[in-house]
């Protein structure tokens, strides 16, 4: 209709209706770029809103594991400190079911919570650019660092207890269930393992290395509780 009128428009020489009707077609598709725009910024906050959603999930259960696993890193050096004390003291003062119950507290150290699964799903399909917050875009990123930090001190920490600590896990295979029942030629083993000065080396090492793990997760809970103090209360994106 609106080509036809122009096309007539033309062929008269009617100036005055050939700029009405050009009018007409740019507000057309000025109008129709301008709709297409707004549907795409409404899908957009919608998918925001549920990336939000999602990220509000993961922190506040990376926050209740890393607070559960800094409790659990209080009480393995609480036992530890026990552990060792027990050690210093005459082996026939100390009962064997004694022994084997404050060690197995002793014995690791927790590993840390990790990546949060939907700020990895943002890095990987490109989304990241949906959260308009440039302080939860902070925050994320100085979490995922602070993780990636942990990770590798983590595993330095796990390889220190493997390879200076193993006399630990040696002695965690014994059972104080099983002392009863134990064959009379390992009674002689056992006494020896009791008193070798690698276990008092290897307990005191187990404790530092839960001493730098707990500084570490403090660092990961706070960066986490800091993503979610930046999260919109409202469940939708702030604009920076």
């Amino acid at each position: 209709m609106i080509l036809s009128s122009l096309t007539t428009a033309l062929r008269t020489q009617n100036w005055f209706a050939v700029i009405v009707e050009f009018i007409i077609v740019l507000a057309g598709v000025v109008i129709g770029f301008q709709i297409s725009a707004w549907n795409e910024t409404r899908i957009e906050q919608s998918r925001e809103a549920l990336l939000i959603e999602r990220l509000s999930a993961d922190f506040h259960e990376i926050e209740t594991r890393t607070a559960a696993t800094l409790t659990q890193l209080e009480a393995r050096m609480e036992a530890g400190a026990a552990f060792e004390a027990l050690l210093l003291q005459p082996p026939e003062t100390v009962a064997l079911t004694d022994f084997f119950a404050t060690m197995a507290n002793a014995i690791g150290t927790p590993v840390p919570a990790g990546r949060s699964a939907t700020y990895a799903e943002l890095l990987a399909s490109g989304e990241m650019r949906l959260i308009r917050s440039e302080t939860l875009r902070a925050a994320l990123v100085e979490f995922d660092e602070q993780v990636r930090r942990q990770e590798l001190a983590y595993a330095s920490l796990a390889r220190l207890i493997t390879d200076n600590a193993a006399i630990l896990l040696e002695a965690s295979t014994w059972s104080a269930d099983d002392l009863d029942r134990l064959p009379p030629h390992l009674d002689a083993a056992l006494a020896e393992l009791r008193v070798s000065p690698d276990l008092l080396t290897a307990t005191r090492l187990t404790i530092r290395a839960n001493f730098a793990n707990r500084i570490w997760h403090e660092g990961t809970l706070e960066r986490a509780r800091d993503v979610l103090a930046a999260l919109p209360d409202d469940g939708a994106g702030t604009t920076p």
